[in-house]
């Protein structure tokens, strides 16, 4: 039995990936321990959820968005692991803000890279000078250290490519859930935002979209999710629905057990992001559309970019250019009533990420 200590940047309240690997661990026999960033301070700070134990670390309160506030909450969530972590045989590295633990400590380091994080910095403002400066020296950074990490694995074949463009092999391991039974479709009419709400621009573009749909075709929308666009979203929303063109809800943060009964009440998952953000182009698959596939629920994608592929190839929906307000409103009318499989889950992904840790043990 092997002593695997995961450390992840968020509260992990969940986060379905960190959650998911650990639980492959733990089903095979090990011990696993999660170290997660209680950013805000309102979580529980110790829990044991499907074997795995999640250890909550505060270091006082650090609200998402900010560059400063962030960089010194993190530098202190990171110290603080470094000193509680202990001797383990392997540390599980969520995401590059974590990987120096991993690093310094004697175990196997094993990075899991979800996404280009050197590109999150340039999202609230990608002009930026300070930003994109930041940006180069993360990417030089996760360039430099990740060649020293025992065993890569990454989001996405995407992800793998770019890596080995830069002379460090990785495996894809991709957020497959496993596939679920429910009802063909919704009972009614409805688009589903389910997930975090960063950019402010995807939903000004689906907003556009329903509104240039007639009245009696238009679907209602459902957005659930915290996350910095959350009020921004939510003022629009409500604009449109004070309007009396738009009928709307919007909920906020959910957690695993809420999930079925939203995805029950959608037909339509909406799935598509601002190309401006970098990962998009170079290979990121959100979440959410393996997750609405594995219930049935097809998804509208951006086009161009790997995850418009998947979506097509394996018709989990359609893949939309950004920007063609006709194209998303067509397709969003095309996909309502429809139903779609997921047909490689969670079992293909399993099969990788264990080969890879087994290797370090």
């Amino acid at each position: 039995m092997a002593r695997i200590a995961a450390v992840v940047s968020n509260g992990c309240a969940p986060d379905p990936r960190v959650m998911r690997e650990a639980r492959w661990m733990v089903e095979a026999g090990h011990e696993v321990t999660i170290h997660a960033f209680d950013r805000l301070e309102n979580l529980q700070e110790s829990e044991i959820v499907d074997g795995v134990r999640i250890i909550r670390h505060r270091v006082g309160f650090t609200p998402y968005g900010g560059l400063l506030s962030t960089k010194l909450g993190l530098n202190k969530f990171i110290a603080k692991v470094k000193r509680e972590i202990g001797i383990v045989d392997v540390v599980h590295c969520h995401d590059q803000d974590t990987l120096e633990v991993g690093l310094s400590n004697p175990g196997k380091c094993l990075f899991d890279m979800h996404d280009l994080y050197h590109t999150w910095v340039l999202m609230p403002n990608p002009r930026s000078f300070l930003r994109k400066i930041i940006s180069r020296r993360l990417k030089k950074r996760l360039l430099r250290l990740a060649p020293s990490a025992d065993a890569v694995i990454t989001s996405s074949q995407g992800f793998v490519s770019w890596l080995a463009e830069n002379g460090i092999a990785a495996t894809s391991v991709e957020n497959r859930p496993s596939s679920r039974l429910l009802p063909d479709s919704a009972e009614g009419r409805v688009i589903g935002y389910l997930g975090r709400v960063r950019e402010v621009p995807s939903f000004t573009l689906l907003l556009a979209a329903l509104k240039s749909m007639s009245d009696d075709e238009r679907p209602k929308l459902m957005v659930a999710g915290d996350g910095v666009g959350v009020s921004e979203v939510a003022r629009m929303v409500r604009e449109g629905v004070d309007e009396g063109w738009l009928e709307a809800e919007v909920f906020g943060a959910f957690d695993e057990s809420q999930k079925e009964e939203l995805m029950s009440s959608i037909s339509v998952m909406y799935a598509m992001y601002p190309p401006k953000r970098g990962n998009i182009m170079e290979g990121a698959i959100p979440v959410k559309m393996f997750d609405a596939a594995s219930f049935g629920r097809p998804s509208i994608v951006n086009a161009g970019c790997l995850m418009g592929s998947i979506c097509e190839d394996e018709g989990l929906g359609r893949a939309v250019p950004w920007g063609d307000q006709e194209a998303l409103a067509q397709a969003i009318l095309e996909q309502i009533g429809k139903s779609v499989r997921l047909d490689r889950d969670e079992e293909s992904e399993r099969t990788a990420f264990m080969r890879v840790f087994e290797s370090l043990c």
